[in-house]
């Protein structure tokens, strides 16, 4: 793993403002110049990746840095080299939602700089962004709907290889019933962290 902000210049990402749909449009988008690539199979995120030109590698500790876009060198997501499947994937659809989403901004406004993704940023509004990316990308509203209404979170997070938490997470920003069907929405509270 890179020293975070070593001694050439870095910044941290820049948070975009993107509402949930742009996000969404955003990934089709993705999606649509890539054809054959799939990430419902709950399979890993190497071939998006490779398309996107990222690399993944695995680091041992200290894990402060999820995603280093050197000025000279290829950009890399790092994952925990004892990470668990399913966090692994989502934090790689992370990194990939801060490549798509907030490099291209934060070049523009800091063009002799490096970008350093922080896994504690001094701003959290470009990770809250990632997180609702690595979301719609993973979990897809129609599949996502269609495994809740048939096993609900167990289903989803099996099924699409996600973290429980983070299907709980996606069905609070979707009108789904919650679990017990009492309600008319399902509420989840976000985590503060990661």
């Amino acid at each position: 793993m890179p020293p975070r902000y070593p001694s050439y210049p870095y910044v941290e990402p820049l948070a975009c403002g993107q509402s949930d749909a742009e996000i969404d449009d955003t990934i089709a988008d993705m999606i649509s110049q890539t054809p054959g690539l799939t990430v419902k199979d709950g399979g890993p995120p190497d071939v998006l990746c490779r398309a996107l030109n990222v690399d993944i590698e695995y680091s041992g500790p200290p894990h402060e840095i999820l995603l280093d876009v050197p000025l000279d060198r290829k950009a890399v997501i790092y994952l925990p080299k004892r990470g668990k499947p399913r966090q692994d994937r989502f934090m790689a659809a992370m990194g990939i939602g801060h490549w798509i989403l907030h490099v291209p901004p934060t070049r523009e406004a800091h063009p002799g700089c490096g970008i350093q993704v922080l896994h504690a940023p001094t701003d959290r509004g470009a990770m809250r962004e990632a997180r609702r990316f690595a979301r719609a990308l993973l979990m897809p509203k129609e599949e996502f709907c269609t495994l809740w209404y048939e096993g609900h979170a167990v289903l989803v997070a099996e099924t699409l290889n996600v973290p429980t938490q983070q299907v709980y997470e996606r069905a609070s920003t979707l009108d789904l019933p919650p679990e017990n069907g009492a309600g008319d929405r399902y509420e989840w509270a976000e985590r503060a962290e990661f």
